[in-house]
């Protein structure tokens, strides 16, 4: 349907402006007329042209968590001002800096000038608004309560980008250890072991430091063969990740990997249990929360069994049994489902799931640190010291034989 944009004054002698769906420009006008507007101008939008290089550019852009929450979180603020919706979006759009969100807010309030409710216009940008979200809004809408709804998601998004940042932490020291181990080595192939085989050549040496030498000299003399072949294999793995049956597979025997593993599965199961809570505290159903749950987790695998569960208590099964012949969650998750459905509190049971899971999550965390940095120790002081045993070995046989 075109889209006309009009600008005039409303009953209250204020300036009005804003966009609104009609047939034709009469039936515009006569929309606008019905709402009490005094049209000083009105003409169909040109939605269908090509865009300018300057919104091409905004929608290039991220929008991160960080402006996602704090919108909410400002949203919140307006509305329970009683500042109304397309206001709120107006004052937000006007103040925010990043332009990607900038261009969504505007399209967001023509959607809803034109009639169509917040949940719906946000639904149209799923990379920026998550589907939590939007979930969370049209149960609000439905149930009278938005305000005290954005005021749950700025929670939810805040306690999700928390989470996310403590897995990606966790994920680093591991990730500095093995760069390190790989410099250290690469600078005594390259730059200190070189130098003693000029001075070692032709003598007689020992096992131990004639083996360091031919490793040094294979590393060098195939250095482009290994980092091709390094490479190749990295990007074949990332392009098996993008096969949804390769993927499966991995996030399905990833959660098995010593020290690792844990961290990864914990960190679902926080993930979907927080978020099923705050859907169920904004009045969704159990079915529609299971299914929008699902799709904010990132473990294929749990992914499918969220989703096989979901299908069971579509078909009258109730959510304990379901969960009982699952293998990836933990009996503490299990018992508390039984709990929240006999006290009618599931809500408030997937929150203390939630809670409890983290922590046992954060100790996981301690523990892999902890156990990372002797081993960085250990592994490192070993490459060291056997070249450096293997160098003064071959020097004292070199002595010796003079």
């Amino acid at each position: 349907m075109p889209q006309f944009k009009y600008s005039g004054f409303n009953a209250k002698g204020d300036r009005a402006r804003g966009v609104v769906q009609a047939s034709d420009l009469g039936a515009a006008a006569e929309r606008l007329r019905a709402q009490g507007i005094m049209i000083t101008d009105v003409a169909e939008t040109q939605a269908g042209g090509s865009p300018s290089a300057g919104d091409a550019l905004a929608m290039l852009g991220r929008v991160g968590t960080k402006d996602i929450v704090l919108f909410f979180r400002m949203f919140s603020a307006l509305m329970a001002s009683q500042v109304t919706v397309t206001e709120s979006i107006e004052i937000l759009h006007e103040q925010t800096e990043n332009r990607k969100l900038k261009s969504v807010l505007e399209k967001v309030r023509r959607k809803i000038e034109g009639g169509e409710p917040l949940s719906s216009a946000m639904a149209e940008h799923p990379r920026v608004f998550p589907i939590v979200a939007v979930n969370m809004i049209r149960a609000g809408e439905l149930g009278g309560i938005l305000d005290v709804v954005l005021e749950r998601i700025s929670e939810y998004l805040e306690a999700r980008a928390a989470l996310r940042s403590k897995m990606i932490i966790s994920m680093i020291y591991p990730a500095v250890v093995v760069v390190v181990s790989v410099v250290v080595v690469v600078f005594l192939v390259v730059f200190v072991i070189p130098k003693f085989a000029i001075l070692l050549g032709g003598a007689k040496l020992p096992a131990n430091t004639q083996f360091l030498l031919d490793t040094a000299d294979f590393l060098t003399k195939n250095a482009m063969t290994i980092i091709a072949t390094t490479a190749a294999a990295a990007l074949g793995f990332a392009l098996m990740l993008t096969i949804p049956a390769s993927r499966l597979i991995y996030d399905r025997y990833k959660i098995h990997i010593p020290v690792l593993g844990p961290i990864f599965r914990f960190g679902v199961i926080v993930q979907f249990s927080k978020t099923l809570a705050a859907l169920l505290e904004s009045g969704i159903t159990l079915v529609d929360a299971l299914r929008a749950a699902s799709e904010t987790v990132t473990n294929e695998a749990a992914r499918a069994q969220i989703q096989h569960m979901n299908n069971k208590v579509v078909a009258g099964e109730t959510l304990s049994s379901a969960f009982a012949s699952d293998r990836f969650f933990t009996p503490m998750v299990k018992a508390m489902v039984k709990i929240g459905e006999h006290s009618g509190l599931m809500d408030q049971a997937m929150h203390t799931v939630g809670q409890l899971h983290e922590k046992i999550l954060q100790d996981k965390i301690s523990r892999m640190t902890a156990m990372i940095e002797p081993m960085l120790i250990i592994v490192l002081g070993g490459v060291v010291g056997y070249v450096a045993w293997g160098l003064v070995a071959g020097m004292l046989a070199m002595y010796g034989a003079n």
